[in-house]
C-alpha cells in the first residue's frame, strides 16, 4: 500500500488554527465590549458636564431674578454687567431686555424664542460656539436670559471619543498580535505532533510524541497518544509473538499427524490397523481443536467483550465446586487437596470465566505437583475490600526468572513438556485475570509454586 504524506497533505497554517479564531473571536468581543463601555463612559461624563452647567444656569438665573425683584432692572443689569467683567473664561453669556424687547444690559443679542431652555449658537467674526440657554419671564413682562458656552463640554466628548478609537486601535493591534503567536505557537505543536505521528505510520512503532515537563493540554494529550501508542506496540509485539509460538507449537502435532497417515497409508493392512490409524489421526486432530478453541477463547477474553455480561456471582461458591471436580484427579496421584475458603464472598464478573481460571491453576497444580504431595486452594476476604485467593503445591515449581514467560501463550518449561498440555492455560488465567482487574502473582513456596490472586473489592450498588 502506497504511503500517503498526510504531514505535508494538509498543513496547518496558523490563521487557520482553531487558536487564532479563538483569540479573533475573544477580540471581537473584547472590542464590542471596550465600545459599550466607551458608550456608557461618554454618556454618563457628557450627561453628567452637561447637568452641572444646567445647574450653573438655573443658580445663576434664580440669583438674577432675586436681584431683579429686591433692586429692580437696574439692580439686575449692575449684575449682569459685574459678571460678564469678572468672566475670563468668556463662556458667560447674559441678556436682561425691556417689555419691548430693548436689551437692557448683557452680551446677547436676542433672546430665545420662548421662555425655558434652549440651544442657541453663536456665529460671528472669530466666534462659532453653542450655548445652553434659560430664558425667564420678568414681572412686567421683560425677559432674563442666562446661557453658558457649552464648548468645553464638545471638547470632552471629543477627548472621550478620541480615548475610545487609541483604546479600540490598541486592543486590535495587540489582539491581532497575541493571535498570531498563539496561533503560530499552536500550529508549530500540531506540526510537530503530526510529524511524529508519521514517523510511527512510516513504521516507526517505537517513535513517540514528544513532551514538555510541566505540560499543556497539548503535552496531556501527547501522554495519551504515547500511552495508546505503548498499547498498540505491546499488542503488535504479542500478536507476532503469538503468531510465532502458533507457527512453531502447532507444527509438531501437525507433523505427527501427517507421519500417522503416511505410515498408515504405506504399512497398514487390514481394517483393524486402518481403523486404529483413523482414531490415533481423530486423536491429533482433536487435539489441535483444543488448542484453536483455547486460542479463541484467549483472545476473546482479551477484547474485554465479555466484560458486558459481568454479574455479581458467589466466589466461595465457585472455589469449592472447582475443588471438589479437582479431588478425585488429586487422588488418583496421592494428593491431599487442602481447602480453606471462606464462606459468603461475593465478587463482581464472569462466573464461567473465573471457574475455568480457577479449574486451569487446580489442574496445573495437579499435573505438576509431587506425587503424593499437598496442594493448598485458599480465599479469605481482605480488610481493605475485596479477597484473595491462592493456589499453592509442593512440586518442581517456576524459576524466578521464567515466571513472567509461562503466562504467555505455548510457552512450557523444560520439564513440563512430557506432560500432556498446551501451554495456553496460565496465558488464559492471566487473561482473565486482567479483564477482571485481578492481580496476579507467581510466587515460590517452600517448595513448589504460589499463585495469588488479588481480587477487587465489589461495587456497592446505590
Amino acid at each position: 500500500m502506497p504511503r500517503t504524506d498526510l504531514a505535508g497533505e494538509d498543513r496547518p497554517r496558523w490563521w487557520g488554527s482553531t487558536a487564532f479564531r479563538v483569540t479573533l473571536l475573544h477580540l471581537v468581543l473584547t472590542l464590542l465590549g471596550t465600545a459599550a463601555l466607551s458608550a456608557v463612559a461618554w454618556w454618563a461624563t457628557t450627561g453628567f458636564a452637561l447637568r452641572q452647567v444646567a445647574q450653573e444656569v438655573e443658580r445663576d438665573s434664580g440669583l438674577l431674578a432675586q436681584a431683579m425683584r429686591i433692586g429692580g432692572p437696574r439692580s439686575a443689569a449692575l449684575s449682569i454687567e459685574a459678571r460678564i467683567a469678572a468672566d475670563r473664561s468668556g463662556t458667560q453669556y447674559y441678556l436682561l431686555a425691556g417689555p419691548d424687547g430693548t436689551r437692557l444690559a448683557g452680551n446677547l443679542a436676542e433672546a430665545p424664542r420662548a421662555p425655558g431652555w434652549e440651544r442657541l449658537r453663536l456665529s460671528g467674526p472669530g466666534v462659532e460656539t453653542e450655548l445652553l440657554a434659560l430664558g425667564t419671564l420678568l414681572p412686567g413682562r421683560g425677559v432674563l436670559v442666562v446661557g453658558r458656552d457649552i464648548a468645553p463640554v464638545r471638547q470632552l466628548e471629543g477627548f472621550l471619543l478620541s480615548a475610545a478609537g487609541w483604546v479600540g486601535g490598541a486592543a486590535l493591534l495587540l489582539g491581532l498580535g497575541g493571535g498570531l503567536l498563539i496561533g503560530r505557537g499552536v500550529t508549530r505543536r500540531a506540526a510537530v505532533m503530526g510529524a511524529a505521528l508519521a514517523r510511527v505510520e512510516a513504521g516507526e512503532i517505537g517513535h513517540r510524541l514528544p513532551v514538555r515537563p510541566g505540560g499543556d493540554e497539548f503535552d496531556q494529550l501527547a501522554r495519551r497518544i504515547n500511552t495508546a501508542l505503548d498499547r498498540v506496540q505491546g499488542l503488535m509485539q504479542a500478536l507476532r509473538q503469538v503468531t510465532d509460538d502458533i507457527a512453531h507449537d502447532l507444527r509438531t502435532p501437525l507433523n505427527r499427524l501427517r507421519q500417522r497417515l503416511d505410515a498408515a497409508l504405506r504399512n497398514a493392512q487390514g481394517e483393524e490397523a486402518w481403523r486404529a490409524a483413523t482414531e490415533g489421526a481423530i486423536a491429533d486432530c482433536e487435539k489441535l481443536l483444543d488448542i484453536f478453541a483455547a486460542l479463541l477463547r484467549i483472545a476473546q477474553v482479551e477484547s474485554g467483550a465479555r466484560r458486558a455480561a459481568f454479574a455479581r456471582f458467589d466466589l466461595s461458591a465457585v472455589a469449592e465446586t472447582v475443588a471438589e471436580v479437582h479431588a478425585p484427579a488429586a487422588e488418583e496421584r496421592g494428593q491431599t487437596l487442602e481447602t480453606d475458603v471462606a464462606p459468603g464472598l461475593v465478587t463482581l464478573g464472569d462466573r464461567d470465566l473465573v471457574t475455568q481460571m480457577l479449574s486451569n491453576l487446580l489442574d496445573n497444580a495437579v499435573k505438576h505437583g509431587r506425587e503424593g504431595g499437598r496442594i493448598a486452594l485458599r480465599l479469605a476476604a481482605r480488610p481493605e475490600g475485596g479477597a484473595v485467593l491462592m493456589v499453592e503445591d509442593d512440586g518442581p515449581g517456576i524459576p524466578a526468572e521464567a515466571r513472567e514467560l509461562v503466562l504467555r501463550r505455548f510457552h512450557r518449561l523444560d520439564g513440563a513438556r512430557s506432560t500432556p498440555g498446551t501451554g495456553l492455560g496460565l496465558a488464559l488465567v492471566a487473561a482473565v485475570a486482567e479483564l477482571h482487574g485481578m492481580v496476579l502473582r507467581l510466587g515460590g513456596a517452600a517448595s513448589g509454586l504460589r499463585v495469588t490472586l488479588e481480587v477487587p473489592a465489589t461495587p456497592t450498588t446505590g
